[in-house]
């Protein structure tokens, strides 16, 4: 088999297990919508929204409100937009309200966190439109590196003089950075560093449901993800099932719900 543009998201998944890498990456077979997934990305939506309002419309003083304002607008269009995909979903009318309203309240810390860095920018004297364009990060960059055969989105890149910080929203209930994260993290690195020729200064993920937690960038942590992006490459060159073995946890299947290939897999 020719080597496969990989991404943080199809290495996560051969190290969670193989079996269900070659499902999902080589057979191809569909995987299930979720709620978690829908969400995730109506809200990514909204924040990419967020750094395109025109700034010259609010005023200082009532910038929290005007903000908010805005993101609980394009909250409930997103919503709107995507009730075929929500519908498809069959959950009950009280269940969905209260996703909804938790989409609300992570949209509403992050507003709360970015104000309280844009407030202290204004306190150093800058004007409220300055400020806001100095913490608009890059929006959804794709990074695609054909040398190393891998691509990954960013969801934003806090590009000031001196200091990149590279960030990815995410909608867990725990604010934690895992392995998973952390080799996500990771390979994002490598990819800026390998276009801009200039290694990020931080890495994180903003929680939206509680905060931001990053980590430094260096040359250990950029071997750690060229490293795991080659050994996948080395794995994943056979086209043949057996070659992928199943990896049998509680990943499988758990209380409320199982993995996406649990019927086909059948791995007990």
């Amino acid at each position: 088999m020719p080597k496969r543009v990989q991404s943080p998201s199809s290495i996560n998944t051969y190290r969670q297990c193989p079996r269900k890498y070659y499902y999902q990456y080589i057979m191809k077979l569909p995987t299930k919508p979720s709620i978690y997934l829908v969400r995730g990305s109506i809200v990514h939506e909204v924040l990419e929204s967020f750094f395109t309002l025109r700034i010259e419309l609010f005023e200082k003083g009532n910038h929290r409100e005007g903000f908010m304002s805005f993101v609980s607008s394009c909250l409930a269009r997103s919503w709107k937009h995507s009730k075929k995909s929500l519908d498809s979903l069959h959950i009950l009318p009280g269940e969905m309200e209260h996703y909804f309203i938790e989409s609300h309240e992570m949209l509403r810390n992050f507003v709360d966190g970015f104000c309280s860095k844009l407030e202290r920018k204004m306190a150093e004297g800058k004007e409220l439109a300055n400020a806001f364009m100095e913490l608009s990060p890059r929006v959804e960059e794709e990074i695609i590196d054909e040398g190393l055969s891998v691509k990954g989105f960013i969801d934003a890149v806090h590009d000031s003089p001196g200091s990149v910080v590279i960030m990815d929203y995410k909608t867990s209930n725990k604010m934690d950075i895992t392995g998973e994260y952390r080799l996500q993290l990771a390979i994002y690195a490598l990819l800026y560093m390998n276009k801009y020729g200039r290694m990020p200064d931080k890495v994180g993920i903003n929680f939206l449901r509680f905060g931001e937690l990053l980590l430094d960038v260096d040359k250990s942590l950029l071997s750690y993800a060229k490293s795991e992006i080659m050994l996948i490459h080395e794995r994943t060159l056979s086209g043949e099932i057996a070659d992928y073995p199943r990896k049998v946890s509680a990943l499988c299947k758990w209380s409320n719900g199982q993995c996406d290939f649990f019927e086909t897999c059948r791995p007990f």
